[in-house]
């Protein structure tokens, strides 16, 4: 069964479509199911979780860093566990957010 993705890549750019090909769009549509997402909302919350973990070690890091006067490392630690506070705080939304921060949408 043809998917809307399938039409979006066979027709293009939606702005350029005629009238049919959107009729025709709304009802492929209304025929078929959308794509499962790829990961549960459990599994997303699980990565959140993983990324938090990842975040406190990577900040434990870059402060015993700091401590030690390695400032430019632990500057770089420091952004590392900022990504990963982030990727953790997408994933707590579910996978559209967390794909729309992966992709920078």
């Amino acid at each position: 069964m043809l998917t809307l993705d399938q039409y979006r890549d066979d027709h293009g750019d939606p702005t350029t479509w005629m009238p049919a090909d959107i009729d025709s769009y709304l009802v492929i549509g209304d025929m078929a199911p959308p794509e499962p997402l790829p990961y549960t909302y459990a599994e997303m919350q699980a990565m959140a979780a993983d990324y938090q973990r990842s975040a406190a070690e990577q900040k434990a890091i870059a402060d015993r860093l700091a401590a030690d006067g390695h400032d430019t490392a632990a500057g770089i630690w420091r952004r590392g566990a900022r990504g990963a506070r982030e990727l953790a705080a997408a994933a707590r939304m579910g996978w559209p957010a967390f794909e729309v921060h992966l992709n920078g949408w």
